[in-house]
């Protein structure tokens, strides 16, 4: 019985035992449902708070980069205007430049022209007080500046205009600066005392000097340029010089044949 008893009390205690693990499983299953909703609460809050997270990220994202855009926009926008505005400056600057050089052009021009005129209008005068104080000499010679002057009223050829100066003692003019030339310079064409006869081309004065040594050249520019040694009149060519060519041009110089008669100048150094 004793044994009988021992067993029936293993047996309630397992029992009660059981009873109490079947008790505390039940009283588990709720923390485990609340624990289980908890987790699916705290996953599903990660994942809203990682979609939250996301969406923000896009939403700065698409806040900022439309705000970068605006700002680069902008500075190029800027930076378009001020090279715009460096180039209308420089224009500005050109134009103005340009402006100031033709002003400065047109005044040199006409102050060129000016002292061209006043230079023009001083040789004038300076010839004729030069013209002026010199004097009629005996038998037709004119006393002027050392020389004796004879301008002939006899039309010769060149040959024989210096034939009828060196009767006199004298010899054709020789040319040697501009004053010189302003005085002899008349209405009619006169022989003088320039020849190529013994080299063409080689212009030698009666005392032989050559036109390097005396400095000076009065040969016309107008029309045809002087000497051009035409043929037409004398196939032997035109190897003498006078003042003037006996028509209207009569303050240069003028290669003629040596065959044409015209008035001569002679001249003497005293």
């Amino acid at each position: 019985m004793t044994f009988y008893f021992l067993i029936l009390n293993k047996l309630q205690q397992h029992s009660n035992l059981s009873g109490r693990v079947f008790c505390q499983a039940h009283e588990m299953d709720p923390i485990y449902e609340n624990s289980d909703f908890i987790f699916s609460k705290i996953a599903s809050g990660k994942n809203s708070s990682q979609h939250k997270g996301n969406s923000t990220e896009k939403q700065e994202r698409e806040v900022t980069s439309p705000t970068w855009t605006k700002v680069l926009l902008t500075l190029l926008g800027f930076s378009l205007v001020l090279a715009l505005g460096g180039l209308c400056a420089l224009w500005m600057i050109y134009n103005h430049k340009l402006a100031a050089q033709e002003i400065n052009s047109t005044a040199m021009k006409k102050e060129f022209n000016y002292l061209t005129a006043r230079y023009n209008i001083l040789r004038k005068c300076m010839s004729l007080n030069n013209a002026q104080s010199c004097n009629l000499s005996v038998d037709g010679w004119i006393a002027c500046r050392g020389k004796l002057y004879f301008f002939s009223s006899d039309e010769l050829n060149w040959w024989s205009s210096r034939d009828a100066c060196v009767s006199k003692g004298a010899d054709l003019v020789t040319i040697t600066s501009q004053s010189e030339q302003d005085f002899l310079v008349s209405n009619v064409s006169h022989w003088i005392g320039l020849n190529d006869l013994d080299t063409e081309g080689h212009w030698v004065w009666v005392n032989n000097q050559t036109l390097t040594e005396t400095g000076v050249q009065f040969w016309s520019r107008k029309g045809v340029i002087q000497p051009n040694n035409h043929r037409s009149e004398d196939p032997s060519g035109e190897n003498c010089v006078s003042l003037g060519d006996g028509k209207n041009v009569l303050d240069y110089w003028y290669d003629a044949s040596c065959k044409t008669r015209k008035r001569f100048i002679c001249e003497i150094e005293y």
